[in-house]
């Protein structure tokens, strides 16, 4: 050991902590302690800095903690022998004695800094995980015996070292060596925790199974053996439950009680049903929750939480949990419940408790407690009641649901719906007895929800409504309010539909008479009251209704007679509800969304009653009286939201009661009619009456022809109109005009509007109104005619009577949009204002764009194009214009995209592959960059969806017709718009990263209080949508492709079964589309390159997506990319061979003197990307399913010669060594030998530069790829990762005390604390996650 070098870092830690040490200079020390960690005497450094006789300051001896930490956790080598440059077992063993010595000295009653004694304990626990159990170490829970019996101090080492384990075990995901190590330390952790008489009662023969693939291979599992110290008879566990239970009954030493609760807490989610049960943890713990601390209590609560949510499988297992809470002795468990929580309550919170918040989370746990224990146990399917004494647990249940802080009853709420949908449970007399009292007091916390919303809403006074500690626990009271509105709501309206299941007809004569004096005038102002009353009214109607479809379809006539009961009371409630009258919108719009669950009184069956035909037509007039609305005032957004509920609930009855409504349909067709000729009735209503109509027509029990026949009038006014603006799409300069720009300009060149230019302008309005009123019409009548795929609902056919009328010209208006951005369609124009050189600004990003881009909320725009000054008004025509452009260009890519789920769409329409492609590249380079995410999500995607794929075709009879449809179709289109796509977004992001973007906990949703947002900023978020949308993309193509094979096991099960699997074309993805790449050398190729592509952006949610599919392909590519390299060994391998490599274009999967193209792009070009996901810092992330992938191809790639398939599948090439010279070969990789080996040697070549970069020995690698092989695929990804850990990109801050973030990146706590001249932040050129900080980080040296 060289002193100089002690000394030099000494130094270097002196001035990394100084405060006043320059920034370059703190680097260079930094940078000096690092490379310590990489010498090979750095655990040896380590020991020497952290020994506390030495003396060194606490700085010094965390830091050569980090010294031996790192060599622990990076030098030890996984392998039987350690290759140079590695630590072995042995080595490790001789450093365990170090550490032992360092934690003794340290863990004493002298005080020592608790980041020090942490520290110490994860390297103990790092030496378990990778020596323990073994036979150099058999003695460690002797060793900690010895230690737990010594003092309070190493009472405490013992339970940190235990419970550290437990985390890393069962908790986190830090130690890849624990993943490696998983089998070997469970059994471990069984035998030193769990009594001795559990463990024989668990494996009664000493060994426990394992599942790896390899073991079962061979022909089973593979048995190893449990180790049992002498003297561990208890086992830890009960040892912990019985001292926790004495330090509770001398109410002392609190500290070590926490500790150890906590401890047990660790291992409850692990430990086997049987062994809590043997060691009676449940009364053990459930005696803690007496101890006057506040912290124990919640811990024993939340362990006890964690037991209730174990569910046992099998046998006595089932009721094993519940019984150890109600039944054991005497219920000794569910009474110190009922006690505990009594103690929150409010008459005895003071006394018993410090702080009420405290009390309110304690009752939550112990509410959660009960409420696993009713819905996942006493009440989970097929039971039986196990309990003797049932009332007292739902006694206790009673009580928690009346309480009055919401967050405590909800919890419960949710389990009385599982209790009395129970076919045994429902039917107990204990459970009966109170269905009485649940019900008047569910109907009353409804009520009394209503008004503490209301008040809350308003901003009144609560008290007295709401319980003040109860609602604290929310960040607002507008939070609060959603909590109450949603979660509670919903619980006790489920409870009210389940107790009007169980007996219709006496339910509703008991809650009507409570109603209907409700909807009486005296309380049309009362807001509260009227939503819980039209709630109530809501839940019941569709619970009739649904037992009423239930009682047919099951044939139960008992169920039905009392529905019919039931029915004929609602008729009264009904006329109530429909003549109730109120001045404030937003009561009656709630009253319109509450008229259509009335359609169950309404079914055609009931139509012969005057009470039925009374009922509609009253519904009707309700609805027809509300579509006219003026268009001024101070109220017309209110009266616009309840005319637009009006024709919601229009729509909703055509949908529910169409072949009622049908018998009045003339008289329904002209009141539709003389309403969308009536001026007064806006244009948003109409369309929506054309909705009503369609929705009517397309549900009818009518011919298809008849259905046709009706809708044809409904539809052809669209038509028409549309074609009336047609003159005006024919090219972009007509299309300025008819937005009125030339008359604008004129008006901003003179400075006023002139009358003439008035009108100009006006009619310029009426049709851009007009147009935009076409095709939002348009939409919503596609959505409700062309339904899901196997809808009876559908209208297709009606429009492949007219698609040729509709896609032209939306094709048309698409070029014109795409047009305005390109200022060589509209300079030549002669524009007399300054103003029409930037187009007046109308191609910027509106402010609800711009809010929809970030996640905010815009502002009502009030602005009128008709009052103000003439420059007010010539600027709120030009926004006018400028939010008409984005919604046009929205309404076009749906309208267009819903329409290719037309199939004359693509056969009817001249030129479509042209002038879609027209569409997509004419303007592209210069279209902003915003719409490519709509352009992508809204169009390109159900198009690739849904051509060849219509609702009534088989993919697999009509599969030529459709894949030569897709590639007259998308041939023109789709790789260009890969290279478009992967060009511009590679310029993005590279400048994006050069710049620095946001960080990751901000890079969706981007407005928030503590954020201020910037124009980088939105353009950050305007790409990451623009590639999220293409990535979507991309895997519908990948899913395509990957409907034609299964996974890659089931690959391998075939071949070694030699049997044939059946591949469904059904479920996700386009067949016909992946049949059209999969024949397309150039497509297939396009795809996968493209996929690769994605993996580059810094954009997590869209590499994950990508990554998951390619877990499902790839492995699958492997197999058929290796099949042709083998000779099967009988006839029906050759058919199974032949099906798969047929499927893919052949200039793909073979080649004369090399491997395929297939082959080669799994080998190295999807390598490449994920060995660069795994070293990207941006994509942390999504590293584990970088590794599940790369994992998955090693080891399917060993599938054809190895014992899984047993059939002999002899080489067609020389079966000799790899020749390396033909591995050297860097265009192309040749064949030689077992083609499984050299796709793993091409893999590894195609790794070697990143492995070389890490100072990664290929002979590791090349071990660890070898044990992939034959193991499992969990193990086989731990190894990969372990055999790579220092290649990955890791966060180096991590506080010794916090939790590792594995899903985003954030800066370390110290780094953020310290002063701004400390990092490189104050610079201001940069908020990126990897602006500088790796470069400088406190977190790396510091624990």
């Amino acid at each position: 050991m060289d002193i100089s070098v002690v000394q030099r870092v000494i130094q270097a830690l002196e001035l990394v902590y100084a405060p006043d040490t320059p920034v370059n200079e703190r680097k260079a020390a930094e940078s000096a302690c690092q490379q310590l960690k990489d010498d090979a005497q750095a655990s040896a450094y380590g020991v020497y800095l952290a020994t506390q006789s030495n003396e060194f300051p606490p700085m010094v001896r965390h830091f050569g903690l980090q010294l031996i930490e790192h060599a622990i956790k990076y030098r030890f080598s996984t392998g039987k022998t350690a290759s140079k440059g590695k630590m072995s077992a042995e080595d490790l063993l001789q450093l365990r004695t170090q550490i032992w010595e360092l934690v003794f000295a340290s863990w004493t009653d002298t005080q020592d800094p608790q980041y020090i004694r942490e520290k110490l304990v994860s390297l103990v626990v790092m030496l378990i995980i990778r020596l323990w159990p073994c036979a150099q170490w058999a003695d460690l829970s002797a060793q900690l015996m010895q230690l737990y019996t010594q003092s309070d101090v190493r009472r405490e080492l013992v339970l940190r070292i235990w419970q550290t384990l437990g985390e890393e075990l069962l908790v986190y995901d830090r130690d890849t060596i624990a993943a490696v190590r998983k089998h070997e330390l469970t059994n471990g952790i069984i035998g030193a925790l769990l009594p001795q008489s559990a463990v024989a009662m668990l494996y009664p023969n000493g060994y426990r199974l394992t599942s790896d693939k390899a073991a079962e291979s061979s022909g089973g599992k593979q048995a190893t053996l449990i180790v049992l110290e002498p003297g561990n008879e208890d086992g830890w566990i009960l040892r912990w439950a019985q001292h926790a239970g004495e330090l509770a009954q001398q109410q002392q030493n609190e500290p070590m009680l926490l500790l150890l609760v906590n401890t047990i807490t660790t291992y409850l989610e692990w430990m086997p049903i049987k062994a809590v049960v043997a060691t009676d943890l449940v009364p053990r713990l459930a005696a803690l929750l007496s101890v006057r601390s506040d912290q124990v209590r919640q811990q024993v609560a939340t362990a006890l939480e964690i037991i209730s949510r174990r569910i046992g499988q099998a046998g006595d297992e089932r009721d094993a949990i519940l019984l150890q809470f109600v039944e054991l002795n005497d219920g000794a468990a569910l009474s110190a419940i009922a006690h505990a929580y009594a103690t929150t309550l409010s008459a005895q919170v003071d006394e018993h408790w410090d702080d009420a918040s405290d009390a309110l989370k304690f009752a939550c746990s112990l509410a959660q407690i009960c409420a696993n224990l009713a819905s996942l146990h006493w009440a989970r399917k097929n039971a039986q009641n196990p309990m003797t004494h049932p009332e007292r647990f739902i006694e206790l249940l009673m009580a928690m649901s009346r309480d009055p802080r919401y967050s405590v009853s909800v919890l419960v709420l949710g389990s009385w719906t599982t209790i009395v949908r129970h076919s045994s449970l429902s039917r107990l007399p204990q459970v009966t007895a109170v269905f009485s009292a649940l019900t008047e007091y569910t109907t009353e916390a409804i009520f009394q929800i209503c008004r503490a919303a209301q008040a809350l809403a308003v901003k009144s006074q609560t008290d007295g409504i709401v319980d003040e500690t109860d609602m604290d626990q929310f960040d607002s009271a507008a939070e609060f309010r959603v909590f109450l509105t949603s979660e509670v709501r919903r619980r006790l309206v489920n409870i009210v539909r389940d107790m009007c299941n169980i007996d219709p007809a006496g339910f509703v004569g008991w809650i009507l008479p409570l109603l209907l004096p409700v909807f009486s005038p005296e309380n049309s102002s009362n807001a509260s009251v009227i939503e819980a009353a039209f709630m109530i009214v809501d839940a019941v109607l569709t619970t009739l209704d649904d037992a009423e479809q239930r009682a047919l379809s099951e044939g139960d006539e008992d169920i039905a007679a009392q529905v019919r009961q039931a029915r004929a009371l609602c008729y009264q409630l009904g006329h109530r509800v429909v003549e109730f009258s109120a001045n404030d919108p937003h009561m009656v719009v709630r009253q319109l969304q509450t008229l259509p669950s009335f359609a169950f009184l309404l079914r055609p069956a009931a139509m012969d009653s005057d009470e039925a035909r009374a009922l509609l037509m009253a519904i009707l007039q309700k609805c027809a009286a509300t579509l006219k609305h003026p268009l001024d005032g101070p109220n017309v957004r209110d009266l616009r939201l309840v005319a637009r509920r009006s024709t919601a609930a229009l729509v909703r009855l055509a949908i529910a009661i169409p072949d009622s409504l049908m018998m009045i349909y003339a008289d329904l067709s002209q009141l539709v009619q003389s309403h969308i000729a009536d001026p007064d009735v806006t244009r948003t209503v109409k369309g929506h009456l054309s909705e009503f109509q369609l929705a009517l027509i397309a549900g009818a029990s009518r011919t298809l022809a008849e259905r046709k026949q009706l809708a044809q009038p409904v539809v052809q006014p669209i038509i028409d109109a549309l074609h009336e603006l047609m003159p005006a799409l024919q090219s972009p300069t007509e299309f300025i005009t008819l937005l009125g720009l030339p008359a604008l300009d004129q008006a901003y060149a003179q400075g006023s509007i002139s009358p003439d230019i008035r009108a100009v302008l006006e009619a310029a309005r009426s049709n851009r109104a007009q147009l935009g009123q076409v095709l939002t019409t348009l939409y919503v009548c596609l959505n409700r005619t062309i339904g899901d795929r196997n809808s009876t609902l559908n209208l297709v056919s009606l429009w492949n009577d007219c698609i040729g009328d509709l896609v032209p010209p939306i094709l048309l208006l698409i070029r014109c949009l795409h047009a305005m951005w390109n200022p060589a369609h509209y300079q030549h124009l002669s524009w007399q204002s300054q103003q029409a050189h930037g187009l007046f600004g109308v191609l910027d990003m509106t402010e609800g764009e711009r809010q929809s881009i970030i996640g905010g909320e815009a502002e009502a725009d009030h602005t009128s194009s008709t009052t103000g000054s003439q420059q007010q008004q010539l600027a709120a025509e030009t926004h006018a214009i400028q939010h008409t452009l984005g919604s046009l260009l929205s309404s076009a890519y749906k309208c267009l995209g819903r329409l290719s789920c037309v199939p004359d769409m693509f056969t009817k329409v001249p030129d479509l592959a042209d002038n879609f492609a027209a569409c997509l590249f004419a303007d592209a380079e210069v279209m902003a960059a915003r719409h490519w995410r709509h352009l992508l999500s809204d169009v390109a995607m159900p198009m690739l969806q849904n051509v060849g794929n219509w609702p009534g075709m088989d993919a697999s009879t009509h599969l030529d017709q459709s894949r030569d449809t897709i590639g007259r179709f998308a041939a023109s289109w789709l790789s260009p718009l890969f290279a478009f796509c992967t060009n511009k977004l590679d310029a993005e992001w590279h400048t994006l990263v050069t710049r620095g973007m946001t960080p990751s906990n901000q890079a969706s949703g981007l407005q928030s209080a503590e954020v201020s947002v910037t124009d980088e900023m939105v353009h950050e978020q305007i790409v990451r949508d623009w590639t999220r949308a293409w990535s979507q993309l991309v895997v519908e193509l990948l899913v395509s492709v990957a409907r034609w094979f299964p996974d890659a096991a089931q690959i391998e099960n075939e071949l070694a079964s030699a049997s044939r699997v059946t591949v469904s074309l059904t479920g996700h993805g386009n067949a016909a589309l992946g049949a059209f790449i999969l024949s397309s050398a150039d497509a297939l190729a396009g795809t996968l390159t493209t996929a690769l592509t994605v993996l580059k952006y810094k954009d997590a949610v869209s590499v994950q997506r990508v990554q998951q599919q390619l877990s499902d392909l790839a492995p699958s590519l492997v197999l058929i990319s290796l099949l042709p390299m083998y000779s099967p060994p009988t006839p029906t391998h050759a058919s199974i061979s032949n099906a798969y490599t047929s499927r893919i274009q052949g200039s793909l999967t073979a080649a004369e003197d090399a491997c395929s193209s297939v082959f080669t792009w799994l080998a190295t070009d999807l390598t490449s990307a994920l060995v660069d996901v795994l070293r990207d810092p941006f994509l942390i992330s999504q590293q584990t399913m970088a590794l599940a992938v790369l994992a998955d191809l090693l080891f399917y790639s060993s599938s054809i010669a190895s014992d899984r398939v047993p059939q002999h599948w002899s080489f067609r090439n020389s079966s000799g060594n790899i020749d390396q010279r033909a591995m050297d070969n860097s265009d192309k990789i040749v064949p030689v030998g077992d083609p499984g080996l050299v796709f793993r040697t091409a893999v590894q070549r195609t790794m070697a530069h990143a492995l070389q970069t890490a100072n990664i020995s290929a002979e590791d690698v090349a071990n660890t790829i070898i044990q992939l092989t034959t193991t499992s695929a969990k193990r086989s990804r731990a190894l990969l990762r372990a055999s790579l850990h220092t290649m990955l990109a890791v966060e180096k801050s991590q506080l010794f005390s916090e939790t590792k973030a594995t899903s985003k990146s954030v800066d370390s706590q110290l780094t953020r604390n310290a002063p701004a001249s400390w990092t490189n932040k104050h610079a201001g050129n940069s908020t990126s996650v990897l602006d500088n900080d790796a470069d400088f980080d406190l977190g790396s040296i510091m624990p």
